[in-house]
């Protein structure tokens, strides 16, 4: 997990997001590998934690689009973890940009209550941003105000 994590966020920190062009086909099979263990739900244990809860939201979402799995149940299933994440707190223990990523699915979900949730929850990262990332999250919530 902290493996998968630490690979995520060395590309994501870099400002572009991930895009596959950016992975090496080794990160690419490790992260095909991991995907098949979470679907075969063999990475279960990893949801007791908020870095594991985030990891497999990461992995049934962001990895299954870059890796073309079509797989429709899978953004569902990332929604139900960062929801039930929420619930248990798991969000708050991450670092802002970490939180971000947690709520993703949130972010890309057809759903209007999905996206005023999504609202509330990057208004109150706002007051603990450092000033170096008040300009990312500035940026992350004019993105979430414009989804209609």
């Amino acid at each position: 997990m902290n493996n998968f994590l630490n690979q995520w966020f060395d590309i994501y920190d870099k400002g572009n997001g991930v895009e596959l062009e950016s992975l090496t086909n080794d990160v690419k099979l490790q992260w095909f590998d991991l995907l098949q263990l979470a679907k075969a739900e063999k990475l279960n244990a990893w949801n007791k934690c908020p870095p594991g809860r985030l990891s497999l939201i990461l992995l049934f979402g962001p990895v299954a689009y870059l890796l073309k799995d079509n797989d429709k149940a899978l953004h569902e299933e990332a929604k139900l973890l960062c929801i039930e994440g929420i619930r248990k707190g798991f969000d708050s223990q991450l670092k802002l940009v970490q939180r971000r990523c947690f709520y993703d699915p949130l972010f890309y979900s057809s759903k209007a209550e999905d996206h005023r949730l999504l609202l509330l929850l990057l208004k109150g990262m706002e007051s603990q941003a450092s000033e170096d990332e008040k300009k990312a999250w500035f940026t992350w919530f004019t993105q979430a105000s414009s989804i209609r």
